[in-house]
């Protein structure tokens, strides 16, 4: 799929496309099917890039450097900046709620044991990345 020009798009238009992803969102109703939506939707580039948006958030809690970060995960400084501003976005409560719903780490083993979807992540080679994380 090629990249979208937001800026080219009329307004009521990306805003029905918008409401629209999202009101199929809201309507997943367990994990599993989370899982299939996001794995078959989107290509492997864009399931990475939102985890990884995850990723520096958590790393953000835990107080790593932006230096750090960017070691890590490869990633530019403004994808950094632009997850901070998303962390501290809006009021107090929404902040707390966000990074109460962001800083839940699991450890890799309690995580492979509750793996239900592995046989899915095989059936899309791209994806096997996620599946590999966990061994």
């Amino acid at each position: 799929m090629s990249k979208v020009k937001p800026h080219m798009i009329d307004p009521n238009e990306k805003f029905q496309a918008i409401d629209s992803l999202f009101e199929v969102i809201s309507k997943l109703k367990t994990k599993q099917e989370i899982v299939d939506f996001f794995l078959g939707l989107f290509t492997a580039s864009e399931s990475l890039m939102m985890a990884r948006r995850i990723q520096i958030a958590r790393m953000l809690l835990n107080e790593k450097s932006y230096d750090e970060i960017m070691r890590k995960l490869r990633v530019s400084s403004q994808t950094i900046n632009a997850t901070d501003k998303w962390l501290h976005k809006g009021d107090e409560k929404y902040t707390a709620w966000l990074k109460s719903r962001v800083s839940i780490v699991e450890d890799k083993k309690n995580l492979k044991k509750h793996l239900t979807y592995e046989s899915l992540l095989d059936k899309y080679p791209y994806h096997r990345f996620i599946k590999n994380l966990f061994d």
